[in-house]
Formats: C-alpha cells, structure tokens, sequence
C-alpha cells in the first residue's frame, strides 16, 4: 500500500540490520486506539487517501484466513500473524519541526543509513506513527505484502524466525541485495 513509510519507535534499531529485510509482523492484541484508528480506515473516512487507501487495504487483505483476522471496533484487520516483508532502508533521529518544508515534517539529528542520503533530509509526519523530537523513524523500502499473511506467534521488540524463512519468502530484488531476514525481529544469523 506504501502508506506508512515509516515505523516509528523510541529507539534506534541495531546497525547491523540497516538495508537487511524484516517481516512485519500484526499483533494479536487490539487496543482502543487501534481500533478507532482501523475503523477510520477501511471506511474510507483517512485523509489523505479516502477511499482509495481504504480499497487498497481491503485488497491487500482478500484471502485472509478467518482465524487471522480480529476486529477493531466495526472493521476487520489482520492479527498474530506476518503480514509482509520489507528493507529497513535506515533509521532517523527526529529532531524540532522542520521549517520551510512543503509539508509537515522533522528535522533529523541523528541517521543510521544503508546508501547515501541527503544532508538536508527530513522525516515527513503522518498519522501512523510518534514523531516526538528524539524518537526514532525507521524507512521502510521494497515491502512485498504476504499472501495470505503467515500465521506466527509474536513477542515485543525483535524476536527471531525459524532459519530460512524470510530467505524463502523475500523477493527476488531482496535476494540481489544479499539480505537476510527479520521480523519487527531478528533471525538468528547461522553458526560462522
């Protein structure tokens, strides 16, 4: 869907997974928030994207099993399960309002990035995540959503995968790059 660039978090990732692949993973639990947030979604009422964002999620849902899918107030949404893969491209400390932008977004203090980017490089705000000053925002590139999502059992933080399974999911771009897999998580690297 390509609506949410970023995942936010008030820490910084581990360097050694900048430009490495992750899945993502739905958790289980649904709060208030999410919920009123979900339903704000899929009824087309988001802006920006309206209805357009609202086709795109329910097209990126067909063919979800039941069991994966709680509800969020009136709307449905995938949970405990992973729901795509994508390259932690880098990793931002946010910083004050940026000013004279053409929109809405953070200055940066501090940046852990796979390529070169930019010096005046800002983090544009939208409604998915906390960008407070000192927090950090994570680029998200490549995302391949999974069809269906995978059924997994989550954990906060980064958790690790059985060896191979995001190598055997990720795309042929993301094997050109050499990367290796994660889910808002980290696989464990083979015995060197």
């Amino acid at each position: 869907m390509r609506a949410k660039p970023f995942e936010t978090r008030h820490w910084a990732p581990p360097r050694d997974l900048i430009g490495q692949p992750i899945a993502i993973h739905a958790a289980k639990k649904i709060d208030k928030g999410a919920a009123a947030f979900a339903e704000e979604l899929m009824y087309g009422q988001h802006r920006p994207g309206g209805f357009e964002l609202a086709d795109k999620l329910a097209t990126s849902m067909k063919g979800t099993p039941d069991e994966l899918l709680g509800t969020f107030g009136q709307a449905t949404m995938p949970i405990g399960c992973v729901v795509c893969i994508a390259r932690r491209d880098a990793a931002f400390q946010l910083g004050e309002p940026a000013e004279g932008t053409a929109v809405p977004a953070a200055t940066v203090v501090q940046r852990i990035t796979s390529r070169q980017m930019p010096e005046c490089f800002t983090v544009r705000y939208d409604d998915f995540g906390d960008y407070a000053p000192g927090r950090w925002a994570w680029l998200l590139r490549d995302a391949q959503p999974l069809k269906p999502p995978v059924p997994m059992k989550g954990q906060q933080g980064f958790f690790d995968l059985p060896q191979g399974w995001l190598t055997e999911r990720a795309s042929p771009r993301q094997h050109q790059q050499g990367q290796r897999g994660i889910p808002h998580d980290r696989q464990k690297r083979p015995e060197e």
